[in-house]
């Protein structure tokens, strides 16, 4: 038999690096648990934040839209106000209104039997 690895000191060695192993293992686990959870938390902050800037910015595009379709419904409703040809426009479109000297012929409309034939029948 070999002497030195039998001797005591060789194993007292062995028990002190056994132990020292264990210690570290401690360590690294108490020390690993609060950075796994401080990187969870990063991470999940990080993609929350990333969300709200997306949210922001979608915001301020339908913002931006909001602020020209405002401005084109401020002219139109200007140009109703001051501009004749706009509103001799909507006169004539939407109330039917004529000048005075102006006629309105109206002819019926005919009807057509197209697309009638064979209505409730057999062909």
């Amino acid at each position: 038999m070999n002497h030195i690895t039998d001797s005591p000191s060789v194993e007292l060695r062995r028990q002190k690096r056994s132990k020292t192993l264990i210690q570290a293992g401690r360590w690294l686990l108490v020390f690993s648990v609060p950075v796994a959870l401080c990187v969870t938390v990063l991470v999940q902050t990080f993609r929350e934040r990333q969300a709200v800037r997306a949210a922001a910015q979608a915001a301020e595009a339908a913002t931006q839209q909001l602020r020209l379709e405002n401005q084109r419904l401020q002219e139109e409703i200007e140009a109703l106000r001051s501009d004749p040809e706009v509103i001799e426009r909507i006169a004539r479109e939407e109330l039917n209104m004529l000048r005075p000297e102006e006629l309105v012929f109206s002819f019926p409309e005919k009807k057509s039997t197209r697309g009638r034939r064979g209505e409730g029948e057999k062909k």
